[in-house]
């Protein structure tokens, strides 16, 4: 059986400057993991690009100090190929890292506007 307190207790809402505090303590460990994958995948992005640009470049030089096509020795035509390939591949992936940095962009920028309008309403909500 429950024994009801005769005396009603009084609901106690938590400081809005403490909720605030929480909320902008949560949302930027969301920003911070966000912001270093966007770091990471830009540095990947620069450093595959740079990569990509020396393959081409192999390829180019490979090209211009060989024979015509049809005279070139079958090492040459596979040293050009291979670093054809890998520039093709390297370009693949820089689209996938362009893709993914512009997601993260927006991403951030959504927990930045949340972050936002939830400093901008302090008073609301609150339990």
């Amino acid at each position: 059986m429950v024994l009801l307190s005769l005396r009603p207790r009084a609901f106690r809402a938590r400081n809005p400057g403490r909720d605030a505090e929480t909320d902008e303590a949560r949302l930027g460990t969301i920003s911070n993991a966000i912001s270093m994958a966007l770091n990471d995948a830009r540095r990947e992005r620069d450093g595959l690009s740079q990569r990509m640009n020396l393959y081409y470049a192999q390829a180019a030089t490979m090209l211009d100090n060989s024979p015509e096509y049809g005279k070139r020795d079958r090492i040459d035509e596979a040293a050009i190929g291979s670093a054809e390939n890998s520039a093709a591949r390297a370009r693949q992936r820089v689209a996938q890292l362009d893709s993914q940095i512009l997601r993260l962009e927006e991403m951030l920028a959504e927990v930045g506007s949340s972050f936002s309008s939830s400093k901008a309403e302090p008073g609301e909500g609150v339990a």
